[in-house]
């Protein structure tokens, strides 16, 4: 289940069809959604990401 990031979700969707060349930066507190925001915005797309931790 996606609920509440449909701004987000909106937004990466204007970059990725975009003509320039955009990269965007997902973070913040751990569990809070990003790697689901992230999956759920590459679903229908040729997408690599890179997730990274922070200690």
């Amino acid at each position: 289940m996606f609920i509440g990031r449909e701004k987000k979700l909106k937004r990466l969707n204007t970059m990725y069809k975009s003509d320039k060349l955009e990269v965007a930066t997902v973070y913040g507190w751990w569990r809070v959604g990003k790697t689901t925001l992230i999956n759920e915005f590459c679903k229908d797309k040729r997408t690599v990401f890179f997730a990274t931790m922070e200690y």
